[in-house]
């Protein structure tokens, strides 16, 4: 049990210092795991959008949003969300334009994503 207690926290320090160093982000607003360590439905697509980001597919990590939040319209969604568009939103001309997307893209998504939650 406390071997696991202790595996969960380091994955979660893990995490943590990543998305500290790649995406210069404080992971801390976004919990992983709840506190019998497992794992969150938001965490986890807190965790596929930056692999989809870091893989370059903008395209295909907003989609994914897009349907988690039809499918279920969690309010933890929300701050995931937000948190994508401001990574996208850090992101270089050169790099959005290499993936396909665009600034307007970012503005007009989150401005839908503001809208759905609006509506709920």
């Amino acid at each position: 049990m406390y071997q696991n207690d202790y595996i969960m926290r380091m994955i979660e320090d893990m995490s943590a210092f990543l998305a500290n160093v790649v995406f210069h982000k404080n992971a801390a607003a976004i919990e992983i795991f709840d506190e019998q360590g497992n794992v969150l439905e938001s965490g986890l697509l807190e965790l596929q959008l930056h692999a989809l980001i870091g893989e370059g597919r903008l395209n295909d990590a907003e989609n994914l949003l897009f349907e988690k939040i039809a499918a279920r319209p969690d309010p933890a969604y929300l701050p995931v969300a937000r948190d994508f568009y401001a990574q996208l939103d850090n992101l270089s001309d050169f790099a959005l334009e290499r993936a396909g997307f665009s600034r307007d893209e970012i503005r007009e998504g989150l401005e839908e994503i503001e809208r759905l939650y609006q509506q709920g």
